[in-house]
């Protein structure tokens, strides 16, 4: 019986993985929910018989099955694939990609000289803006042109093939930092068998999944008591994107003040050499550029910030976007930093649970929260009691109610009712969290 419910659960998960990646667009609303609705009952019902499911090599290869049915597939839930490729080409044909505005260059001679085709063109979403992706996302994007120079579809498999190999090594560290931290080994599943975490990462090629990797090994190295490969691992996450930036409050109270400052020196002398062959005056400017726009003029399912733009319209009558976003951003930074002062505890766990609170914390006050952002806090609830970044994970595919309409139409009442269940689902974590050891041998 036990294996009959398992073949039923991994074919329907299979079935769905396929028709969900290659014939789901991202305005069929109904569908997409139907799909991510089938996948999260298997995986729900999966966690709560997780207990059942002892054999670790079976569980790792069904979680690389699901992940490599995805190799094949175009991105249907994003399209900023279209610039990964279009940066790649500039940067295989030896130029670099922090300096070129691709309206600027659109049909001129540089254009043509380095395969920037009018269907590259075409597909980017951000023809007005210079490329905001760091040295790490860059290299990979160089190897997917430079493995296939001309076909969009040979450089996204190859970028499939890269975040497949990142997310594997992310089971295997999570399976042994599970061990080093004396909980069940079983418990990396959470993480593993996310719909989110399989359909937006290895199926959408978002670099969350590089991001992740290093900064689990950065972990890992740590618990070694290997700072120097701990920071390297750091800077590479930091160099895929900037996000784990704000984790270094938390890593110096943890590892004291000397060797916390040792750590942040090698991860950004390592971080400084990784720009230094883009390093350029118009770096700087273009670079900084594309991080403000994104904190001032980009939103999209936030939370804290909806309010505080509803408040800016009744006083002023405009959109405050530039100036909410830095005042949260400011906030942000101090929030988390009074986290990592006023903490008392310095064990891993309590290290890995102040790290699921900054990032959420970064999220709530975030004028951008794309579904596949909060994949890392799937990764810090595998070492946690918290249940709420699961129910987030569920719940946050709701947004591509968004796409549904032509122009984009955000639907506010589904931000407010998943907003509202996340904070419910975190109260009654943290009222529980003395008493729920779930996970601790």
């Amino acid at each position: 019986m036990k294996k009959l419910i398992s073949l039923t659960a991994f074919s329907i998960s299979v079935t769905a993985y396929l028709w969900l990646g290659y014939f789901t667009a991202r305005n069929n609303f109904y569908q997409l929910i139907f799909l991510f609705g089938i996948l999260f009952s298997v995986y729900f019902i999966f966690l709560k018989y997780k207990e059942q499911f002892t054999d670790l090599k079976w569980l790792v290869g069904v979680a690389i099955l699901f992940r490599v049915i995805l190799l094949f597939q175009i991105p249907n839930l994003s399209d900023d694939y279209f610039r990964f490729i279009w940066d790649g080409r500039i940067l295989a044909h030896g130029y670099n990609p922090f300096l070129y505005l691709p309206n600027e260059i659109n049909a001129t001679t540089f254009f043509k000289t380095n395969n920037l085709t009018q269907e590259l063109f075409n597909g980017l979403n951000s023809k007005n803006y210079y490329t905001c992706y760091p040295p790490v996302h860059q290299l990979v994007f160089g190897i997917s042109v430079w493995l296939s120079p001309s076909s969009i579809l040979g450089s996204i498999i190859v970028m499939h093939v890269i975040i497949l190999l990142a997310e594997i090594g992310t089971m295997v560290l999570l399976i042994k930092l599970l061990t080093q931290l004396g909980m069940k080994k079983n418990l990396f599943v959470i993480y593993a068998f996310n719909p989110l975490v399989i359909a937006e990462l290895t199926g959408n090629l978002h670099f969350e999944a590089i991001v992740i990797f290093f900064l689990l090994l950065s972990i890992y190295f740590l618990v070694k008591q290997k700072i120097l490969f701990s920071a390297t691992a750091f800077s590479l996450a930091i160099g895929t994107k900037l996000l784990p930036l704000i984790f270094l409050p938390l890593l110096i109270k943890k590892l004291g003040w000397k060797k916390g400052m040792l750590f942040s020196i090698i991860s950004f002398a390592i971080l400084s050499l990784m720009f230094l062959p883009f390093l350029n005056i118009d770096l700087i400017i273009n670079f900084s550029s594309s991080i403000n726009l994104y904190f001032q003029k980009f939103e999209f399912n936030a939370s804290f910030y909806y309010l505080v733009r509803w408040l800016g319209y009744q006083i002023t009558g405009y959109n405050i976007i530039a100036q909410a976003g830095i005042i949260l951003s400011a906030l942000t930074f101090f929030s988390i930093t009074t986290l990592a002062i006023f903490r008392r505890k310095t064990d891993w766990m309590n290290l890995l649970r102040a790290m699921l609170f900054s990032a959420t914390i970064y999220f709530l006050f975030a004028t951008t929260v794309h579904p596949w952002y909060i994949t890392t806090l799937i990764l810090f609830s595998v070492f946690s009691n918290y249940k709420y970044p699961i129910l987030w994970s569920f719940l946050i595919p709701l947004t591509y109610i968004t796409y549904q309409t032509v122009p984009y139409h955000k639907n506010l009442w589904f931000v407010a009712v998943e907003y509202i269940l996340v904070a419910f689902v975190f109260i009654k974590d943290f009222s529980n969290q003395h008493t729920n050891k779930l996970g601790v041998v």
